[in-house]
């Protein structure tokens, strides 16, 4: 445009040669004196054999209009920035991966390729599923496979016809009662439990050019055997880095890493460890291939044995992945419970926690005074990356407010180590941490349960998480009791809960307040029924955080997962232009 502006401006005004604009051409009008030497005729006309000067014109014409263009636009270099809009990119499926079931580690040797034996006889592992439909009740593509060659397990829905993307039941209404209406005929479908033997996937197309909502949930229980107990994990969206912390490889102690690679490339995984004392240089933690549409199992202890506490930073080139830890505990011959270790929040200056049960302490004193039951007490856990230490303060906050902590909640954690922070003295009940460092940093925190000494106890881990957003499903096990808490550090949020059915049905949502420095806890079936299959959760107001916490009703069994974010509705890629 720069361009078109500079020639419309001179337009039938050629320039002279020292570059000045001319006088229009026209009868009458005079001509400017040539070069040096030229004859011009009575009529100012050239004579003959003067086409060369008219090319030199030319040249000199040309050559000021290119001034002038470079003048208007400057030339691109390699030290300029230039910003380009973000382009848009097609919705994709929404993929996500589920782990399989926990299991025994065959003999004594540790390395990067165990064998496995089943649990338990009474061991049991399922998927429970819940998808929900385009405005308008169009429901997408969408089934459940086993990682490999198992082949389909379960379809939640049919994908539609081909021109079914196009039709106006699938398209969004602008606003007013279209909206609303659009909103009404939504719709989900429920998979209340679908067994499995191994990792499996979660696939569902997009539909209308948005990703679909879609959430699923692995339980395993056993109530006998070395894995005793109860842990449940939410399927995954994969990505190529990622930190997950509270593991241990202390005697008695097994974690073992298990990576899936759904996609369609081959993944090349490197992992940073971080131990009681500081990082850990392991040979075989770097260069792991995981191809494509397979997974890979690691026992930690082989790359850093005898830590009580022990975080792994994930990275993937090639194809990105899912990644969670198996952590089980056997005491002598009790056992000391099982727990699914997934992702964290990346480093921060602040981290919420959310879902913290605390048992009373006398009965968590007796569990934890036991020979080799140290670890059974619930504990903060805090990974420090950075090459300093740092000072960091906790917050605890329960249903009635703030609680103290010895020392204030304040203690250094150490550089590239992870440090650990006993939460004894705390009274009975369920609380949200609220954490801040100087430097940034990760977070978990174990949760313990037990009934008595000398009987088997369960533990969980509850991880840092992100503040609650808009369109987030919850998922609820059937057979397996749930509660939902929510914590607010400071000012004060609304979390709107949508029922849904084992039917599919959206009920009216309802609204739970939650003031600053306060944890509030939810039982699903006295808010919305005992048909309760899942929730929708939008929040507004300041940060909140949620975890959803899973028990037994007759044992001590205990699980923690979080609230998945929820599935963009379109996505952009930057593009970078230079050299």
């Amino acid at each position: 445009m720069a361009e078109e502006t500079a020639s419309n401006n001179n337009a039938g005004k050629p320039d002279d040669p020292s570059g000045r604009p001319g006088r229009p051409v026209g009868p009458g009008s005079p001509v400017p004196p040539g070069p040096a030497g030229a004859r011009r005729t009575r009529a100012g006309r050239p004579r003959r054999g003067t086409t060369s000067l008219f090319a030199g014109v030319a040249t000199a014409v040309l050559v000021a209009a290119a001034v002038a263009a470079g003048t208007a636009v400057p030339a691109t270099s390699a030290a300029r920035k230039v910003d380009l809009p973000p382009a848009p990119l097609p919705a994709g499926q929404t993929v996500g991966n589920c782990p399989g079931p926990a299991r025994l580690l065959e003999g004594s040797d540790v390395g990067t390729d165990p064998q496995f034996s089943p649990a338990s006889s009474s061991a049991r592992s399922a998927v429970s599923a819940l998808l929900l439909s385009a405005p308008g009740g169009q429901l997408p593509g969408s089934t459940l496979s086993g990682l490999g060659q198992d082949g389909v397990l379960a379809t939640l829905a049919s994908a539609p016809p081909a021109n079914a993307n196009a039709g106006p039941s699938s398209a969004v209404p602008a606003s007013g009662q279209g909206a609303q209406g659009a909103a009404e005929n939504r719709k989900a479908v429920v998979l209340p439990s679908q067994s499995v033997s191994g990792p499996s996937v979660l696939r569902a197309d997009p539909l209308a050019g948005t990703r679909t909502s879609v959430n699923a949930m692995m339980t395993f229980r056993a109530d006998d055997g070395d894995l005793q107990g109860l842990a449940a994990a939410n399927c995954q969206t994969p990505s190529n880095d990622m930190w997950l912390l509270g593991a241990s490889t202390t005697v008695g102690r097994t974690a073992i890493l298990d990576i899936a690679n759904s996609s369609a490339t081959a993944a090349t995984i490197n992992l940073d460890l971080f131990g009681d004392k500081g990082p850990i240089q392991a040979a075989g933690a770097r260069g792991l291939l995981v191809p494509a549409g397979s997974t890979r199992s690691i026992v930690l202890a082989g790359l850093a044995s005898g830590q009580q506490n022990l975080a792994v930073r994930l990275k993937s080139t090639g194809g990105p992945v899912a990644a969670t830890i198996q952590q089980s505990v056997l005491r002598g011959l009790t056992p000391g419970g099982v727990e699914i270790l997934q992702p964290v929040a990346a480093p921060a200056l602040r981290q919420g926690v959310t879902g913290v049960e605390v048992q009373d302490p006398a009965l968590a004193g007796t569990l934890s005074g036991q020979s080799g039951y140290q670890d059974a007490v619930s504990a903060l856990q805090v990974a420090l990356p950075g090459g300093t230490d740092a000072v960091v303060q906790v917050r605890v906050y329960g249903t009635g407010g703030q609680q103290a902590l010895p020392n204030g909640g304040v203690f250094t954690a150490k550089a590239g180590a992870v440090t650990e922070l006993p939460l004894t003295g705390l009274p009975a009940g369920t609380y949200t941490l609220d954490v801040r460092s100087d430097s940034s940093f990760t977070a978990a925190v174990r949760v313990v349960r037990g009934s008595k000494a000398g009987q088997p106890v369960d533990f969980a881990s509850a991880g840092a998480s992100t503040r609650l957003a808009s369109g987030q499903l919850i998922t609820l096990a059937p057979g397996v009791g749930s509660k939902l808490t929510f914590g607010v550090a400071d000012g004060r949020a609304r979390v709107s809960l949508t029922p849904v059915t084992a039917e599919g049905q959206l009920l009216p949502a309802k609204n739970v307040d939650v003031a600053g420095g306060t944890t509030v806890v939810v039982d699903p079936a006295q808010l919305a029924g005992d048909t309760v299959a899942g929730f929708i959760a939008s929040a507004t107001g300041d940060s909140v955080y949620g975890a959803q916490l899973l028990s037994q009703k007759d044992g001590v069994d205990v699980s923690l997962v979080g609230i998945p974010r929820g599935v963009a509705t379109a996505q952009n890629a930057t593009v970078v232009l230079g050299y």
